[in-house]
Formats: C-alpha cells, structure tokens, sequence
C-alpha cells in the first residue's frame, strides 16, 4: 500500500517529538546532572538507569493496550495527543535544578525521570506501531523511515544543537545557569508536544474508520435491543495480564526477533555511551568553546539529513540488512581508527563525526522498518496481529541499551575520578572519556553487526510472508518449511 503525501508529512512531523526528546536526554541528562546539579556521576548514571528501565516496563504495558484498545480516534492516535504536553512539563521539572541535601535532590531528579520516561513511553511505542500498520510495503516502509528521519534531524537540531545555543545566550543576557537550563528545557518540550499533537491530528488511519463504521451498525443493534452489555472484573484484568506475559513470551521465542533485538540493543548501547559521553569530550579533551561544541553538533544533524537520499536509492538495490551491516561496518571502522591514532584536531572531530553519522542514519533509518517487517512474521508464525507488542520490543531495547550505556560511562566517569566542579580533569579521566568517544562504542557496533548477519528477512524472505499470509487468508493451507529459519 502507497501512501499519500500527507500521511507521510503527518507521521514524520511527530518524529520531530521523539528525536527532541531523546536526543535532550541522551546527550545532555547525565551531563545536566553531574556539572550543573553536581551529583556524583555514578549515581547521575543510576538514576538515568532507573529511568530507562521504568521506560521498559511501561512501553511493554503501552503496546499491550494499544494493540486491544478501540476508540473513535483509532488504536493509535489518542496515546500520542494524550502524552505530548504531560511529556512537555515533565521535561521541564527534569532539567529543573533544585536546592536541597544529595539524598532528596537524587529521589527528585529520580521520580521526575521516571515520570519522563512514562510520558514517552505512552507517546513512543503507538507512534512505531502506526507505522507498522499504515503500509505493509517493505519498500514503502523504507521511505516512510526516510520522511521520518529526515524530521528526526530536525528534533535533533532542537534537542541536540539549540540547548548550548540557548544556554550561552541566556546566560549572557543574565540569567543564571539554572534557569538557562530549565528555559531551554521548557522550548524542547513545547516544540516536542506541538509536533506530536499535530502530527497525530493529521492522520486518519483504517482503524479509525473501522471504528466509525462498527458504531454506527452498534447504534443499530442497541435500537433493537440486542447489544450486550459487558462489565470488567477483575478477573478478567488478571487475565489480561497473564495474556499479555504469554503474548510477549511466545513473541520473543521467535529467533528473527532475538536476532533483531540483540542488534538493536547492542547498537544502541554504543550510541548510549557516545551520545552522553560527547559533552564530556568536547568540553574537557577537546576544549571547544560552546559555539564549536554547537557547530559539530550541527555537523552531525545535516550530514545524517544528507545521507537520507543515498540510503533510500541504496534500499533500490540492497535489502536493508546488507544495508545495515555495510554502514555499521564502516562506522566502527572509522571510529576504531580515531580510538588508536586520537582525534588531534578539528579537522578530525569533524571527520570522525561524518563517519558516525552513516552508523546513526544505517540504524535510524532502517532498522526500526526492519522490525516493522517482523510484525509480519509473527502472524505468519503465531497467527496474530499484535503489531503494538512486536513494537514495544524496539522501546524495550531501548530502554534495556540506554540503561546499560548510561550506567557504564557513569561508572567509568566515576572510577576514572571526573570532577564535576573541576575546569580541568585528570589524565586518567581524559583517557576514558576517549575510550567511550571511540573504541567503547566501535566495539559493540561490531557486536551489533555479529547479530545483525544472523537476521534472517532479506526482501525476498519478506515478499515470501506475504505472500504466505495472502495464501492463508484465501483459505488455503500454507507450507512452512520454508520460513524455518524465521521461527
């Protein structure tokens, strides 16, 4: 299925959302809490743990209910106008800084990341879901992913580059470094809750028109009396429960799935520890001033934008894993490189982060129409359409990688001695912070390569499904040897 232009315009204009927010939290939260709030950065990396692996348990929740869920708006569309300006006010009390003693300032910082990740959460996994369920096209897929990506970048030029921007002017103009922050934290949130809001409001789904339909026949049935009526219990939400821990647990025993997942979350731990970990080599390796802080920042947004238009034509030619593997490939290469020889100038730093853009985009891009693909698979396999959980897995890799990555460079910022007061850190800490700038990161996106190979839906293994799944529905028995490898 085609879609129309406005279709793609709507669902990528709420990615700008997404990308604000988790690019605000990636790259800035643990720098925001061990510099400017100056809690200890092994527990700033804990609480940022805690947060994400709440975001774990709540996206799986979310994709359960928006997969049962009926309302005249759709299955997908209210969760999104509902969370976007909750989310927009929880972002501000997050980069909030409050006076009080270590031990309240981290249950603080703690409940307000939790209440954060609970909004984006409600938002985030319906919104990958529609996406699942506008086309079933593999290549539509891929250029659905384009659009978004391409409004991606702009969420990342908000939550990416204006915050230093923001920062330094205001606190230029006399605002104290607080309330720098907390202002610019209120401008990422409003631009991330419009663009949801109005991205959501402007696509109308077949469900939504499904629903329509069924009421207007339930209006019918309730004039002549015969429409039951149906009271919940709660045995029937224990029952719904267990059946959404069966659901996840037959889910998760398909072997495409594991494979998808692993690379996912091994990616997205090296993405993790790079994007929270660049404020740190920019300012204290580096020594870039904020105005060349920002101009890399801005480097990376329009060389990933440039390199949208050359995985599309690519994605012509090659599937999206050999895709994948090939950018990924590359990446880890150029950043090994840099891990060995430094990164002296720059010139370099500039280089260095061209290179990881093609990772970024390689899995930006295509990896989340990857797993679209497997929602597919799993009817075939299991018989079901459960595209919300299949989904939610890619929220929950997320989570599970954030945790680890943001964990991991708090604990090696904390045994490398990292002085959040301190203009100038040990050589010790300078020494680790490039680790986690180059080699750290290369090395798990070579882990997510290793995985990546053992995926198993190329184009022509997706084009089978289909056309299995259109067999099936004719009636007719369908032969699964073939697909053995998907199980």
């Amino acid at each position: 299925m085609k879609l129309s232009f406005k279709t793609k315009i709507a669902y990528g204009l709420a990615g700008v959302g997404d990308s604000t927010l988790y690019n605000l939290a990636g790259t800035f939260l643990l720098f925001f809490l061990s510099t400017i709030v100056g809690l200890d950065p092994g527990i700033a990396g804990t609480i940022a743990a805690i947060g994400s692996i709440w975001e774990t348990i709540c996206g799986a929740v979310v994709g359960y209910i928006s997969d049962n869920v009926k309302t005249r708006y759709g299955k997908r569309k209210p969760f999104l106008m509902i969370a976007a300006f909750p989310l927009a006010i929880f972002t501000v009390l997050l980069f909030t800084t409050i006076d009080a003693s270590d031990g309240f300032r981290a249950f603080y910082y703690g409940l307000m990341l939790i209440l954060f990740w609970t909004g984006f959460s409600t938002f985030f996994v319906p919104y990958l879901a529609w996406g699942a369920e506008l086309t079933q096209d593999y290549d539509e897929r891929t250029v659905l992913r384009g659009y978004t990506f391409l409004f991606n970048n702009l969420g990342m030029a908000i939550g990416m580059i204006l915050p230093t921007i923001i920062v330094d002017v205001l606190v230029r103009w006399g605002r104290s470094e607080a309330q720098s922050w907390q202002m610019m934290a209120l401008f990422c949130g409003l631009c991330s809750a419009l663009t949801i809001f109005f991205g959501a409001a402007g696509i109308r789904d077949r469900f939504e028109r499904e629903y329509k339909e069924k009421e207007r026949k339930r209006e019918k049935r309730q004039k002549k009396g015969d429409s039951p009526e149906h009271k919940a219990s709660l045995g029937a939400i224990m029952g719904s429960v267990l059946d959404m821990f069966r659901n996840y647990g037959q889910i998760l025993k398909l072997r495409t799935i594991q494979y998808i997942i692993a690379a996912s979350i091994f990616y997205l731990i090296a993405y993790a520890v790079f994007c929270a970990n660049r404020m740190y080599f920019f300012t204290y390796n580096m020594r870039l001033s904020s105005g060349e802080i920002t101009f890399v920042m801005a480097l990376m947004t329009f060389a990933s934008t440039a390199f949208v238009p050359v995985i599309l034509a690519a994605s012509r030619r090659f599937d999206k894993r050999t895709l994948f593997i090939a950018g990924m490939g590359l990446c880890a290469a150029v950043m090994g490189l840099f891990g060995f020889t430094g990164v002296p100038s720059m010139a370099a730093v500039c280089l260095f982060s061209i290179a990881y853009c093609i990772g970024s985009i390689c899995y930006w891009q295509l990896v989340p129409a990857m797993i679209y693909d497997v929602c597919e698979v799993d009817q075939l396999v299991n018989n079901k359409q459960r595209a919300g959980l299949v989904i939610s897995l890619q929220s929950l890799s997320e989570s599970i990688a954030n945790a680890m990555g943001l964990q991991l460079l708090g604990l090696i910022l904390k045994f490398a001695g990292f002085q959040g007061d301190a203009p100038v850190q040990a050589e010790a800490t300078l020494f680790w912070t490039h680790m986690a700038f180059t080699i750290i990161p290369a090395c798990f996106m070579v882990l997510s390569i290793l995985m990546m190979i053992r995926y198993p839906v190329t184009k022509k293994m997706y084009n089978k499904v289909l056309a299995a799944l259109e067999q099936r529905n004719r009636g007719e028995e369908v032969d699964m040897e073939p697909f053995r490898r998907l199980k």
